[in-house]
């Protein structure tokens, strides 16, 4: 029996199962190939994708280093076709301590690899390679509830206050401006001269993954139409050559490669230390995301609507916007077991 289950392919991870399983032409069963050879082709399947703009070359390149280090620690175990990596072994790798300390690896990492290990099969599955799917039983992540802490209208203005303040500084105010309208950590990092459009007084957010959806968000807030205006004005005056392909709130590095997931991490330091420098960090509480939590109470207290908070966030699922707002749903129906109890 296969291990896996037909769910819709969403962009941002790598494309699942969609059909019913055809082997392989020159295996003689379903995981008949070696390890190596498999990750050859689901690396080349990926970068395929990578292409097509279903995943990020991002994610391509933290799959395959996880699936290379995969492919020599079966080798190790003298697990050298597809079908002999079990469950065990599997698991074995993903508690694996570090190569090259010795110590063991955070959680973070073991859920990487799982991860990694989920989407070899996967491919697989589509490759015509296995049919099975032993990462399905590895163990999960556990959800668990996430604090909100939101920031109050008065630190939000203290904020405002503490980006304004330094001298001729414009990336910082507007990458404040641009949390406060409604874009993710992620996105405030992608977001470029030509998505702001301040004749209309809109901003195209990107979305991404699972989690975001991309959108059209109002510049309703007069103090970052002022700072996205300011910046916008400081990358003409400073490129004007190519000034409408610039980020808005980051400078690129000489040297480095445009890498989203380092974009996301600057802009993210840049808003953290308004944060502090305003006084308002409190490690464990207060955070980047503090400023999303205020903008979604705001939007939810403007329109009591759960609905406009998903739409204004990009979030796709009602569910993250409803705990930003307070709520969480859970269902009051319980079914009763044969003696009559509910649990």
């Amino acid at each position: 029996m296969s291990g896996f289950r037909n769910r819709p392919t969403r962009n941002g991870r790598v494309e699942r199962p969609d059909g019913p399983f055809v082997l392989r032409a020159g295996l003689p069963m379903p995981g008949a190939m070696p390890v190596a050879d498999a990750a050859e082709l689901v690396v080349a399947e990926w970068e395929r994708q990578a292409a097509q703009g279903q995943i990020s070359e991002g994610t391509v390149g933290t799959h395959t280093a996880h699936l290379r280090r995969l492919v020599k620690f079966a080798t190790s175990r003298d697990a050298g076709l597809v079908c002999d990596l079990s469950t065990n072994l599997l698991l074995d790798w993903t508690n694996a301590a570090n190569a090259y300390t010795g110590e063991p690896v955070p959680d973070t990492t073991r859920y990487a690899r799982r991860a990694v290990a989920s989407a070899f099969f996967h491919t697989c599955f589509r490759l015509g390679i296995t049919d099975a799917n032993p990462a399905q039983a590895l163990p999960t992540r556990k959800s668990r509830d996430r604090y909100v802490h939101p920031f109050t209208p008065e630190q939000i203005d203290r904020l405002k206050g503490q980006a304004a303040g330094r001298h001729k500084e414009t990336k910082g105010p507007a990458a404040l401006a641009l949390v406060l309208l409604g874009c993710s950590s992620g996105e405030v990092g992608a977001i470029t001269v030509r998505d702001v459009d301040l004749t209309a007084m809109l901003l195209n957010a990107h979305g991404g993954g699972d989690r975001y959806a991309q959108r059209w968000l109002p510049i309703d807030d007069p103090w970052c139409f002022g700072q996205l205006a300011a910046r916008l004005r400081a990358l003409a005056d400073k490129h004007p050559a190519d000034w409408q392909d610039r980020y808005v709130a980051y400078d690129p590095q000489p040297g480095k490669d445009d890498d989203p997931r380092r974009r996301a991490a600057a802009t993210s330091m840049t808003v953290g230390k308004i944060i502090e420098r305003a006084g308002l960090k409190v490690g464990g509480v207060t955070r980047v995301a503090s400023i999303t939590e205020a903008v979604a109470r705001r939007v939810f207290l403007e329109t009591g609507r759960v609905e406009a908070v998903a739409a204004r966030l990009g979030l796709r699922k009602l569910d993250d916007a409803a705990h930003l707002c307070g709520y969480d749903w859970q269902s009051e129906f319980r079914q009763p077991g044969p003696d009559g109890d509910v649990r």
